[in-house]
């Protein structure tokens, strides 16, 4: 993984998480309250890029 600033990497973690809400909110009146775990990507993606954050450092 390239190292990138922890800014950019916060930006696109935000990003990535606000992406899968707003598709979570868009999509749940098909699926229902399991539209809720589409959110859950988003924050893989997010821990991923920033271990750091994760660990409390």
């Amino acid at each position: 993984m390239m190292k990138w600033p922890m800014w950019v990497r916060v930006v696109i973690g935000v990003a990535a998480v606000l992406l899968c809400l707003i598709s979570a909110l868009f999509l749940q009146p098909w699926i229902g309250e399991y539209g809720l775990f589409l959110i859950l990507p988003g924050a893989v993606v997010f821990i991923c890029l920033n271990p750091e954050l994760w660990r409390g450092e």
